[in-house]
């Protein structure tokens, strides 16, 4: 697998949008949401995606330079219509709407609909930390795009919807939260097959509701299992209110009646923490709270307790300065692209 840097893949990924039609303004933003999530160990929502995003364009799902635009809001609301353009772009929009209402009214709730794949769903919650916010995220997935079971069934009827929270830290920068209501999201089974590597147990069923471990299965017509296991309903429960918090408010499609293609439908509540205590105090706690929760002895077979977003600090830092491994079939795709677009002596040399 090649080894290639943060910067580079960035740059990648912006030239081919360019290259399809997409402003640099919108360009820049994916590509660069792109190449973080690698680098925080977020391959799924990654490089990986550029494919699918290029395709989307080509096909006429996904419109580039669209621009999000507010359709309805309250002081402390806004109903947002991403018009079909990248997720990125309509949901950092979104969250710059939500975190200046916040700022002048305490609390603020905006929706979004009608956009692309918005990524990695921490990164906007990361976006408010940063402004002294507390955030809380509802992704659903337009009624399409089903990938999930729900618990005891045995065929796809919600898609992975995931919830991101998140809540800035004195030492940390931000405490954050960012999973699927599956087990695992649909692009963690993507790279699993395009690494030709097994599923680890209980992750899918086959189209017959048989468990699992060959990622092909999923995409001939399996599932992915609800987080929890055998409590699997506590997974479930999130997913499918997931979808009311998600698609309902926004308008967006639900799985019951779905809108004609896939859209990340999303809320974000944004709380201005000054409102409820002083900043400096809250981030200050936060940093206690990490502190009291990792003076917990181990529990045999492990090495360390980690706060909510360590992980993925612990990854940037590694991988800025190691470099990112892309798989072998992300990559020959990939470069195949920049021969196709003709932005090869623009990407400068790539190994």
């Amino acid at each position: 697998m090649p080894k290639v840097t943060g910067q580079q893949l960035e740059n990648i990924a912006f030239h081919l949008f360019c290259a399809a039609g997409s402003p640099e303004e919108h360009s820049r933003i994916v590509a660069a949401h792109l190449a973080d999530n690698n680098l925080t160990g977020h391959d799924s929502h990654g490089f990986i995606r550029v494919i699918q995003y290029l395709q989307q364009i080509k096909d006429g799902l996904l419109f580039p330079a669209a621009k999000p635009k507010i359709v309805s809001e309250s002081p402390a609301t806004a109903q947002i219509d991403g018009h079909r353009g990248f997720g990125q772009v309509v949901a950092k929009f979104s969250t710059e709407v939500a975190i200046k209402k916040a700022k002048e009214q305490g609390v603020s709730s905006v929706t979004m609909r009608y956009l692309g794949h918005l990524g990695r769903l921490g990164a906007y919650g990361e976006m408010a930390a940063r402004k002294g916010c507390a955030a809380i995220l509802f992704c659903a997935t337009g009624g399409l795009a089903l990938s999930q079971a729900p618990f005891g069934g045995a065929k796809r009827k919600l898609g992975t919807n995931p919830l991101a929270l998140a809540f800035p830290a004195e030492k940390e920068g931000a405490i954050s939260s960012d999973f699927a209501t599956s087990v695992a999201a649909e692009g963690k089974v993507r790279v699993y097959r395009a690494r030709g590597q097994k599923l680890p147990d209980g992750w899918i069923i086959d189209k017959e509701g048989r468990p699992s471990n060959d990622p092909n299965d999923f995409y001939a017509g399996g599932a992915i299992l609800p987080i929890g296991a055998s409590v699997g309903y506590k997974g479930f429960c999130l997913a499918f209110l997931t979808d009311i918090f998600g698609s309902l408010l926004s308008r967006d499609g639900y799985p019951a009646k779905p809108g004609k293609q896939f859209s990340n439908g999303s809320l974000i509540v944004v709380i201005d923490i000054e409102r409820f205590a002083p900043l400096a105090a809250a981030k200050a706690e936060a940093s206690q709270m990490v502190d009291f929760i990792k003076d917990t002895p181990l529990a045999q077979g492990f090495e360390q307790v980690l706060y909510p977003g360590e992980k993925e600090v612990k990854n940037r830092g590694e991988r800025l300065k190691t470099g990112v491994e892309i798989e072998d079939e992300t990559w020959d795709q990939v470069t195949a692209l920049v021969k196709t677009y003709g932005v090869e002596g623009k990407v400068g040399k790539v190994p």
